[in-house]
């Protein structure tokens, strides 16, 4: 197993910063089949190693109900990697459907987490590795702002609830075009993605914008990068008035104007 000395510490990098890995925590990757979730799982299995501590590693799949997702060649994968690997069959896709029409991709990810979590419990694991990177946090954190109001983004490590499960993203620091060429090094591909809304999604339209931005500014992603962090500088409005708060100071205001008139 091989990756570039510039791969790896971009890994521990992540791993080391945001306290995600100790030693004998036992992780379990989120193995979608896609290249971000094949690439994440060789990355940890070389890195552990070369570890200077033993920590466990597994991966595990979670069958939406969308049809075919490979998970002969998957598991092949991981047994060539000696990682354990576990399938886990829902009717998530049908959920969704019903439920969540109008915004399947959030739903499908609340769910697809949940899942996750439950075969995280069952098998004794304490982290969750997800194979979320650099550009996967912009578009998160532009998808905030423009359809829901709000100045966040998904945090490198995490807890999902309060059994103690942490949510790791040791990808944070690449971005999606390293990713995609480091998918070489693992001697795998990236298996078709069976879900219908695949490529007309909220977040590939935010994609293209992000896009043509960088087109006229190269450092649209560096400055949404530093705007993501805590401790920058904010400059907001204050909170919206409440009804109440609105009468006290339609009072005051109507009182400061009787007493200039009765001064005049």
């Amino acid at each position: 197993m091989h990756l570039p000395k510039n791969y790896l510490r971009k890994i521990w990098r992540a791993v080391m910063e945001f306290e995600m890995i100790f030693p004998h925590d036992k992780v379990m990757v989120g193995l979608s089949g896609g290249k971000d979730s094949m690439f994440l799982l060789y990355a940890l299995k070389t890195m552990q190693k070369y570890s200077p501590f033993p920590f466990q590693l597994s991966a595990a799949t979670i069958d939406l109900g969308y049809g075919n997702i490979e998970q002969d060649y998957l598991a092949e994968y991981c047994q060539r990697l000696e990682v354990p690997f576990y399938l886990e069959k829902t009717q998530i896709a049908q959920v969704v459907a019903k439920t969540s029409p109008d915004n399947p991709c959030s739903s499908c990810a609340f769910y697809r987490r949940g899942a996750l979590a439950t075969i995280c419990k069952k098998k004794e694991y304490n982290l969750l590795a997800l194979a979320h990177h650099q550009d996967d946090a912009i578009e998160t954190f532009i998808l905030s702002l423009f359809y829901s109001g709000q100045l966040k983004t998904f945090r490198p490590t995490s807890n999902l609830d309060r059994s103690g499960l942490r949510v790791i993203r040791p990808l944070v620091y690449f971005t999606e075009a390293e990713v995609k060429g480091a998918l070489k090094y693992t001697d795998s591909k990236a298996v078709k993605n069976p879900c219908p809304y695949a490529g007309n999604t909220k977040r590939e339209h935010v994609k293209t914008f992000l896009k043509e931005l960088v087109k006229e500014n190269p450092n649209v992603y560096t400055h949404l990068l530093s705007a993501m962090r805590e401790g920058k500088k904010i400059e907001l409005w204050p909170p919206k008035a409440t009804k109440e708060e609105m009468q006290q100071r339609y009072k005051r205001f109507m009182g400061k104007i009787d007493k200039n008139e009765k001064q005049m």
